[in-house]
């Protein structure tokens, strides 16, 4: 397992944004909002939610972080939903990539260093985490929904490849 780099961490950040373009630039309105189960998010909802998560997770549990620690207030999971209701999926891939490329270059701006990635702030589930941590699992949440968006759109149009099925494992077990 490598250990934490920030610079590669910021690499990923300033990639997501693509990836996640390259993900839905060309898939139908139907694909993006194609469920695959009660409960579970449509690609438009990730979008939504990966474009709040950017004024209202990282960057300010960051701030709290780099400000003397405390706790993180709640972060609404699903407060995109509401925050960016009607947007178009191509306008939800602007706005992120927006709001990342500002709360990178904010981070830029910081200059962290090794010191600062051991400082704490406290999480309402989690109690204390570090900085580095945070910064991970920034990184990380991206890799999420960019797995978890591929599935979806795979399988929203796998609906039509009739026996080719058999050579999709994303494909067997659904209808």
């Amino acid at each position: 397992m490598a250990t934490f780099s920030l610079a590669s961490a910021r690499a990923s950040l300033l990639q997501a944004p693509r990836i996640v373009e390259g993900l839905v630039a060309a898939a139908p309105r139907e694909a993006l909002a194609w469920r695959e189960a009660e409960g579970a998010w449509t690609c438009t909802e990730v979008l939504c939610h990966l474009s709040d998560a950017e004024i209202t997770d990282w960057m300010p549990r960051i701030d709290r972080i780099l400000d003397g620690g405390g706790r993180f207030p709640p972060f609404d999971r699903e407060g995109g939903f509401r925050r960016y209701r009607g947007w178009t999926a191509d306008a939800l891939v602007g706005e992120f990539a927006r709001l990342r490329l500002a709360n990178v270059e904010k981070l830029d701006r910081l200059d962290v260093t090794g010191a600062h990635l051991r400082l704490r702030g406290e999480h309402p589930e989690f109690g204390p985490v570090t900085l580095e941590q945070l910064i991970a699992c920034w990184a990380t949440h991206d890799f999420a929904h960019i797995a978890q968006i591929s599935p979806v759109l795979t399988r929203a149009f796998g609906e039509h490849v009739g026996p080719w099925r058999a050579y999709f494992s994303l494909l067997r077990g659904t209808a």
